[in-house]
């Protein structure tokens, strides 16, 4: 390559707005559409709602000849905790699949984004095919390589939260859960037992809040106003030691699959 110097990562003045857009545009209608479907106060007042019909349907058939009153009533009160425990579930599921597909949204875009910029110099089928296969934290080791100050940044540290939240939501009891629950249990709903004893966290107490929701999404915001218009090949640094052979490996990839279909 020539010795003159030139951009690596041009991120152009529309490319702000075409990715926020999208981005404020999925969180707003996830916060409208969903997340305001399940507030707390709501799900008391359903469980609640549930409880007095089973008492006055069960009313309905009362003999007080064999019927007891007071097991009527606490067997409503259970079918009303019982109706509040299966919307809290719910509305567990819905805010982790929210936080899922809004990291998605970013990652997939990111990725894309890269590829476009780096086919501008290296081999676009090569570079293509790493950047699909590369993990999260190394795809931002590249635009570090490049440039961009991101891993040092408070945004950054969100957004990998939000990434190990995604994938203790996918993979379930495994490496990304004992790491969260360590480092952040937080992001679990913790049982606690009289006397100071806790249960050991599981996968299955994963939760994300709606304020936690919305810090991953202001994560990702400034995440997008940071990067810069230019990352020029004079700033570039120190190349990641695996970045080389990461490299080779995709471009063997490509040129066998350029062969087979010659």
């Amino acid at each position: 390559m020539s010795d003159k110097d030139y951009s690596l990562f041009y991120f152009a003045t529309i490319d702000r707005p075409y990715f926020l857009d999208k981005h404020n545009f999925y969180v707003a209608e996830a916060r409208k559409r969903l997340f305001a479907q399940f507030s707390d106060s709501d799900l008391e007042v359903e469980a609640q709602q549930k409880e007095q019909d089973y008492y006055m349907e069960a009313g309905k058939r009362f003999n007080p000849d064999y019927d007891d009153e007071g097991a009527i009533r606490e067997q409503a009160h259970d079918e009303g905790i019982s109706h509040w425990l299966a919307l809290s579930d719910m509305k567990n599921t819905v805010s982790l699949a929210l936080t899922a597909g809004m990291f998605h949204q970013f990652d997939k875009e990111l990725r894309e984004k890269c590829i476009r910029e780096f086919s501008h110099w290296l081999d676009h089928e090569s570079v293509k095919s790493m950047f699909w296969d590369i993990g999260f934290p190394r795809l931002i080791e590249i635009l570090e390589w490049i440039g961009m100050n991101i891993a040092g940044k408070a945004y950054y540290e969100k957004i990998d939260i939000c990434r190990q939240v995604v994938n203790v939501y996918k993979h379930g009891d495994g490496h990304a859960h004992r790491e969260l629950s360590a480092a952040h249990p937080e992001y679990y709903h913790n049982i606690n037992i009289p006397g100071g004893y806790r249960f050991r966290l599981c996968h299955e107490q994963l939760e994300v809040t709606e304020t936690q929701f919305i810090e991953f999404a202001d994560a990702i915001t400034a995440f997008w106003n940071d990067i810069p218009i230019h990352c020029m090949r004079s700033a570039i640094r120190e190349e990641p030691e695996w970045i080389n052979g990461e490299y080779l490996k995709h471009e063997k990839k490509a040129k066998k699959l350029q062969d087979q279909n010659l």
